[in-house]
């Protein structure tokens, strides 16, 4: 227990104007060497010595009581007083470290700090300035030592009504913080107005010679800052201190906020199933039904005897700190404190912890890429896809150069084919080369062993690639074959540089705020190429809407995406295989809010419990009801397998109906040319005459017209 006696003359001088933190006994020794101007005190060593029944350092009560012994003496009856005021008010809290406020406006008291200096209780005095700089430093430092910290204020009644004016204007509200708030006048209703739920303190007000009342700060149950009287005080200085309270002057904040008592708080949303899902209402307000977070919000309300009143986001963003100072969505309802909470699948980042609280996370996930389902690739060539460009060109080569090795070696070896000299031309080498390839009979019959080695090859050759040709065609026909996925945020990168695809994200989400204040790497890279013009969307249910519409990428968390492809059909959308930026989703609270701590032990028992998840699957459950038929396998062989082979028969027409067409021009201006004169019609006429044809006309020059 921190025990505490304040003597005014040694703040008076302190040879700083801020606050100089005190520690220990040398810390004492050499504020009271320093003061020359105080009345007469012992040094830590003479009061250890002249102390009846000492050995070495004394507990800090006996520090006190020998302070108090040494003003009775020199008569300083308020000081008196004053001191064991204080000291009976820091011994009700559970506190181990005291920050005094103070003015100088009790000179009368003469009261100095020496608390606990003997034990390692941190205690730090700092002297009233309207902007209140050093102390307002010493509150938000997270070095502090315990998590309870006690702020005593002895303070004129316009600086201690300043005071809360600036700790409801700096958001100075902690739940670590408990303030004890001495009135010499009675100023309460004036600092009542100036308190928000988050400042905890009681309120010790002068109604007399040596009679004081006590006062505690609540939030009734109509959400209005109250002071309720819970005892007195009062002083004499024959019989001391005494007290009478009906109840402690500091409680727990898990007791205190164990029961709400009925009150209803405000929760910041936004329409966002299925974690919420808002339905407005005829007079303009919302109203939500349904949702993960709906069903988090109202166990955690039945729970703590509260419920909700929905307080919608104007702008629909969840929000967070913009480089103007301007604080957005949700977010900003709550850090304004025109809502007590807001949960609605609110990520937990840093940039949002010093403006808002959150309570420990109730649900861990990641990032996703949603995009649009990978489209089939075209079957018009799939009799071609088996096997690589290159190996289709060093197929028709090697099967080119067959005809003509083959009548090299006939060539060489003289007499070699059985069959007549027509039959060991190229044009027949090359045609019965082909005809092995795709698995017709050989017509050619040699007795020499050149050509059997040759044939052999070929033959065993042709057989391995037709066996690889023909399984691969079938596995291609049986399982289509789709473009390339984007799986990672290398594979966004590159579809975003080559293939036209455009990245999108909620505007005022964390998704986009880690992408946007990245300084290097992947996200960083996927953030350069990111366009705002079209890349913005107003919310996730706009962003799911907008993917299969176009070449985009949506970054979202994976629960929430998944169930929405469900509803709008999940054969529409590719997720990506691996997932990035693990976040966690809490519940929001002002800065400082007492409550916190206590729905954060509340969240991780659900979690423990598996409620969370029971009400994730129940809305993923509201969505699925929907009968899947099992696959009964492969089906009959249909035209889209054999598109290929039609289309290939379709070339073949049409390159020889173009062939035709070109040799029926080719026949047409040949005609032109000589004249007609020698037609079917102008032949006759000269065989008839007997002048037959002349010498200078061979008969190529008529092949065209007999070669049917």
């Amino acid at each position: 227990m921190l025990h505490v006696s304040v003597v005014i003359y040694a703040t008076c001088l302190l040879r700083q104007s801020g606050g100089e933190r005190v520690t220990g006994a040398s810390g004492w020794s050499a504020l009271r060497s320093a003061n020359t101007g105080l009345p007469p005190a012992l040094t830590s060593a003479q009061h250890d010595a002249q102390t009846p029944g000492s050995s070495g350092p004394t507990p800090a009560h006996n520090g006190i009581t020998s302070l108090l012994a040494s003003r009775a003496v020199s008569g300083a009856a308020e000081g008196r007083r004053v001191a064991a005021l204080v000291d009976f008010v820091v011994r009700s809290s559970t506190g181990r470290q005291l920050y005094l406020l103070h003015d100088l406006s009790f000179t009368e008291a003469s009261p100095a700090v020496e608390a606990s200096y003997r034990s390692d209780d941190d205690t730090a005095v700092f002297r009233y300035t309207e902007e209140l700089r050093e102390f307002e430093a010493a509150v938000r430092t997270y070095f502090h030592v315990v998590k309870m910290r006690n702020v005593l204020v002895f303070c004129s009644p316009q600086h201690t009504l300043h005071i809360f004016e600036q700790v409801r204007a700096r958001a100075l509200e902690s739940a670590s913080l408990y303030w004890f708030v001495v009135m010499e006048e009675d100023v309460t209703s004036a600092v009542l107005d100036t308190l928000r739920e988050g400042t905890q303190m009681t309120v010790v007000v002068r109604r007399g010679p040596g009679h004081y009342e006590l006062l505690v700060s609540h939030v009734d149950h109509t959400n209005t800052m109250r002071l309720e009287h819970i005892g007195w005080w009062k002083w004499s200085s024959s019989r001391g201190a005494t007290s009478y309270l009906q109840r402690p002057l500091y409680r727990d904040l898990s007791e205190v906020y164990s029961d709400f008592g009925g009150r209803v708080l405000r929760s910041a949303a936004v329409e966002n199933w299925p974690y919420f899902q808002v339905t407005p209402q005829a007079d303009g307000s919302i109203k939500a039904d349904s949702g993960i977070d709906y069903n988090i919000l109202t166990t955690v309300g039945e729970k703590l005897n509260f419920t909700f009143l929905l307080v919608e986001a104007k702008d629909g963003q969840w929000g967070g700190k913009l480089a103007n100072g301007t604080i957005t969505g949700m977010i900003g309802l709550v850090a304004r404190h025109e809502a007590d909470v807001a949960i609605d699948e609110l990520t937990i980042t840093a940039p949002r912890g010093l403006i808002v609280d959150f309570t420990a996370p109730y649900y861990l996930e990641a990032t996703t890429l949603v995009s649009p389902a990978p489209t089939e690739k075209n079957r018009a060539f799939a009799v071609f896809s088996p096997f690589s460009a290159q190996l289709w060109v060093t197929l028709c080569v090697v099967t080119l150069c067959m005809g003509p090795v083959l009548r090299l070696v006939t060539w060489l070896r003289g007499l070699g084919i059985k069959q007549d000299e027509k039959q060991r031309t190229l044009q027949t080498f090359s045609f019965n080369a082909f005809r092995v390839l795709v698995v017709q009979t050989n017509r050619i019959i040699s007795k020499h062993w050149e050509l059997r080695l040759i044939f052999f090859t070929w033959y065993f050759f042709c057989f391995v690639v037709y066996a690889m040709y023909s399984g691969t065609l079938t596995a291609v026909l049986a399982l289509p074959s789709f473009e390339k996925p984007i799986d990672s945020l290398a594979d966004l990168l590159y579809a975003v540089k080559h293939k036209k695809y455009k990245p999108i994200v909620v505007l005022g989400t964390s998704n986009e705020f880690v992408f946007r204040e990245a300084k290097s790497g992947i996200y960083k890279e996927v953030w350069d190429v990111f366009d705002p013009k079209v890349g913005y969307v107003e919310n996730y249910s706009a962003g799911m809407d907008k993917v299969p519409k176009g070449k985009y990428v949506f970054l979202n968390a994976k629960l929430g995406a998944e169930i929405r492809a469900v509803v709008r059909g999940k054969n529409k959308y590719y997720f990506a295989k691996t997932s990035f930026y693990p976040q966690g989703y809490g519940i929001v609270c002002t800065k400082g809010s007492p409550y916190r701590d206590i729905v954060s032990k509340l969240l991780t028992r659900f979690g423990s419990a598996g409620l969370v998840l029971k009400w994730i699957k129940d809305e993923v459950r509201k969505v699925s009801k929907r009968e899947i038929h099992p696959s009964t396998g492969p089906g009959a062989i249909t035209m889209v397998h054999l598109q290929a082979a039609f289309f290939l028969l379709t070339m073949g027409y049409l390159l020889a109906g173009s062939t035709l067409l070109v040799e029926k021009l080719v026949h047409f201006h040949l005609d032109s040319l000589a004249g007609g004169r020698f037609s079917k019609t102008g032949i006759r006429s000269h065989r008839e005459q007997g002048k037959g044809i002349p010498r200078n006309l061979n008969k190529s020059n008529f092949s065209h017209k007999f070669d049917v």
